[in-house]
């Protein structure tokens, strides 16, 4: 009986041991994001929502900082909430 058991151990063990191996695959790397629509179409905004998530965009050109959605939130057409001052027409 103990000679069964030892060999049922070695064979569970060389099962186990096979099977615990991953596949070597190859992953690509991650491809740069596209542009969200969000983030597009309000050239002169500097703060819009869809009443889930508030962007403001970055300084100097750099990529807008957006929050976290809600876990329940239904979002609504987009809006801006802020706009960049715009100049004075100059008067002649």
């Amino acid at each position: 009986m103990p000679r069964f058991r030892s060999i049922l151990l070695t064979f569970a063990v060389a099962l186990a041991a096979t099977g615990a191996r991953a596949a070597e695959l190859e992953i690509p790397p991650p491809g740069k994001p596209k542009e969200l629509s969000v983030y597009v179409n309000q050239p002169h905004c500097t703060r819009w929502t869809d009443e889930c998530v508030t962007c403001t965009r970055g300084a100097d050109g750099q990529a807008p900082v957006c929050s976290n959605i809600g876990f329940a939130c239904q979002p609504r057409t987009i809006r801006c909430i802020g706009d960049l001052p715009q100049s004075d027409p100059q008067k002649k």
